[in-house]
């Protein structure tokens, strides 16, 4: 399964472009549905607070920008994808934890409901 984090409450999925500091990858920036196959890094996209956020995934550690804003009881929800119901041509592989899809929308097949507070189930936040 593939997850999509999000602080808003979507029916669709819709694509929408992407913004990385300077120096990000060109594949990061897309205008398209990202997805990953990591259910905790979803829940950090969805769950982080604004700003730029740094996850290393070997470590399992987040730095937040504005470690001041993440609040643990925000509301987060993580909508849920089959992957083999998205034609093949239409999945770009960014990294291991990320796939760009090139739709306009996508109807999720759940979507779950989660507090931000979770994260620290799967990293430790960095100060």
């Amino acid at each position: 399964m593939w997850y999509h984090g999000s602080e808003k409450k979507l029916d669709v999925l819709k694509r929408h472009q992407a913004w990385g500091p300077p120096g990000t990858p060109a594949s990061e920036s897309l205008n398209v549905i990202y997805f990953t196959p990591d259910f905790a890094f979803a829940l950090v996209c969805g769950g982080g607070p604004e700003g730029i956020n740094e996850v290393n995934h070997g470590e399992k550690t987040v730095r937040f920008e504005n470690p001041e804003k993440f609040a643990p009881g925000k509301e987060v929800y993580v909508y849920v994808v089959d992957p083999s119901k998205i034609p093949d041509e239409k999945k770009i592989l960014v990294d291991p934890w990320q796939v760009a899809v090139d739709l306009d929308e996508i109807k999720p097949d759940k979507v779950e409901r989660h507090e931000s507070g979770e994260i620290t189930r799967y990293y430790t936040i960095i100060k």
